[in-house]
């Protein structure tokens, strides 16, 4: 049978078209499905030890991962389109954080309006926040929500863990899941079903609930216990108390380490004993060398209807009872632990730092005699290093175990810290610098001389391109 050629052409222009759009169809699903599409930019140290999780700079082995920048959440947050407030790695050569070999990890904004929480590092894994975008019916995109992420050290892969609701929550990640502490709740996304490949919105990943009925929450990178308040049971909510407890991460060894009768004396009824029936409010924690916690917390009673302020405290997690120490008669909020050797730094009436180990409540060592804001304690030393609250232009130091007014100025430059806090690792101190778009910097606390002719911080905190431009 004769085929016209014109048919022959028709069919075989037709095969190669329908190829064609096979090929497209494949790409494009490939694309959706892998949305964080990177190259690797080499492979870190997964194995070494990580020092300064949940900060902005984050260590391991020869390498330090940070957030280059601040932009907030109007940064542009498509996924290759950040190149400020994404997550870089440099290595460090003879000591010293080398700015030529800054990469760029994370293209994409690392945002959470909590000033804690940071990023972390847990082996080859790197993990952060970002807002989310996702749009609505109408084209809006929502940036209340938080994604909880992770990439590869080396920037070859990246996964969306699990979205949240806010972009306030505080938040803590383990080796297998995410903590987030919102509306009362601890909450948690389980990623330990996840693997290697899974981009698409956090496959393999369990949402739940870990506590409920919370009204404050204490964590820490170097534990994985949970300490948090809980309200009284329904039944007992006419009571004036409530219950500090512990958990771990994975949901066990959940405990209660003091409630309505803790304090009061045997054989006596907590009704009618309300002098020694407490509410808490749990500020903080320290990790101790032997891996117990002290606690610090303020607690209250209820005399005549009336809520008394009963004043600081700490105790170790393993024995509250007994080792409960009163460091303050004033209900300090803001402090520094300092463990339950040395006590602890807290403001006093004044809003003034003093030291209080629970020797001297009513006449504990003053540290300031202005309004500061403390970024880090040397304990070895006894040194603390703060900026004062009014204004962040300058890093001083001070002695704490001396009662004089001795402190020393370090570093002159406008520091940005009312987003997440001030970076120390070692003696090498990480700021955002005002004065360059509020780009990273780094001194090194031991070396620098703020009154040499060249002083001046580092300058780290972009991909290469940009530093090359910052030397002409």
């Amino acid at each position: 049978m004769y085929i016209p050629r014109r048919n022959i052409m028709k069919k075989k222009l037709f095969s190669v078209f329908a190829a064609v759009l096979v090929l497209v169809i494949c790409i494009a699903a490939l694309v959706a499905c892998n949305p964080y599409k990177a190259d690797s930019i080499g492979s870190g140290d997964s194995s070494a030890a990580v020092e300064s999780n949940g900060g902005y700079v984050v260590k391991q082995g020869r390498f330090i991962y940070f957030i280059n920048g601040y932009v907030g959440e109007s940064a542009d947050n498509a996924w290759g389109a950040a190149t400020k407030q994404g997550i870089v790695r440099a290595e460090i050569k003879d000591g010293k954080v080398d700015p030529k070999s800054a990469k760029l990890v994370v293209p994409k904004s690392v945002y959470n309006s909590s000033n804690v929480g940071g990023i972390a590092i847990h082996g080859d894994w790197i993990y952060y926040t970002s807002v989310n975008t996702d749009k609505d019916k109408s084209g809006t995109a929502s940036t209340v929500n938080t994604d909880f992420m992770r990439t590869k050290t080396d920037g070859s892969v990246t996964q969306l863990i699990g979205t949240i609701g806010t972009r306030s929550a505080k938040y803590l990640f383990t080796t297998s899941r995410v903590l987030y502490y919102t509306d009362n709740t601890i909450g948690y996304i389980d990623f330990s079903g996840m693997n290697d490949k899974a981009t698409d919105k956090g496959k393999g990943a369990v949402k739940g609930t870990l506590v409920e009925k919370v009204e404050n929450v204490v964590w820490s990178y170097d534990t994985d216990a949970i300490y948090y308040v809980q309200t009284a049971p329904s039944e007992d909510s006419y009571k004036n108390y409530n219950n500090l407890c512990t958990i771990k991460a994975d949901g066990s060894g959940q405990k209660v380490l003091a409630t309505q009768n803790t304090f009061v004396a045997e054989g006596k009824d907590p009704v009618q004993d309300q002098l020694n029936v407490f509410k808490y409010n749990i500020l903080n924690l320290y990790v101790e060398s032997n891996g117990d916690c002290t606690l610090y917390y303020t607690k209250s009673h209820t005399l005549n209807s009336t809520s008394v302020s009963d004043g600081l405290f700490m105790a170790k997690a393993s024995n509250v009872k007994d080792s409960e120490k009163n460091l303050n008669t004033i209900a300090s909020t803001t402090l520094v632990p300092l463990g339950y050797a040395e006590g602890a730094l807290a403001y006093n009436s004044n809003s003034v730092y003093c030291w209080y180990n629970g020797d001297e409540k009513e006449n504990p060592v003053q540290v300031t005699t202005t309004s500061q804001t403390i970024w880090k304690v040397d304990q070895q030393k006894g040194i603390v290093y703060f900026t004062a609250s009014s204004s962040a232009s300058s890093i001083s130091k001070i002695s704490y175990r001396e009662a004089k007014d001795n402190a020393t100025v370090i570093m002159e430059e406008g520091i940005k810290t009312d987003w997440l806090v001030l970076d120390f690792i070692g003696d090498d101190f990480y700021f955002f610098a005002s004065k360059d778009d509020n780009y990273l910097h780094t001194i090194n606390l031991s070396t620098f001389d703020k009154d040499a002719e060249d002083a001046e911080s580092t300058y780290i905190g972009c991909p290469t391109d940009r530093l090359d431009d910052k030397d002409e």
